[in-house]
C-alpha cells in the first residue's frame, strides 16, 4: 500500500492488495498476537465465570427475579 492515498501503487503491490480485497471492498485486518488471543481468551473466561455464577444464584433463590 503506498503512503499517499492519491499515488498509484506498484504492479506487486497492487497484485497483493487485491488478494486481501474482500468482495465489499474492505480489507482483512491483520492477525491477532498471541499475546491478543491469550488476553481475549482469559477475558471471556472470566466473563463465563461470572455468568455461571449469576446462573447459581437464580437456581438458588439467593437473587430472586420475580418476587413472589
Amino acid at each position: 500500500m503506498s503512503k499517499h492515498r492519491g499515488a498509484p501503487a506498484p504492479d506487486h503491490d497492487h497484485d497483493h492488495d487485491e488478494q486481501l480485497m474482500r468482495p465489499d471492498g474492505h480489507r482483512y485486518e491483520a492477525p491477532e498476537s498471541d499475546e491478543e488471543r491469550s488476553s481475549k481468551s482469559w477475558a471471556y473466561a472470566a466473563l463465563a465465570l461470572l455468568v455461571v455464577l449469576l446462573m447459581v444464584l437464580v437456581a438458588t433463590g439467593t437473587v430472586p427475579i420475580f418476587r413472589r
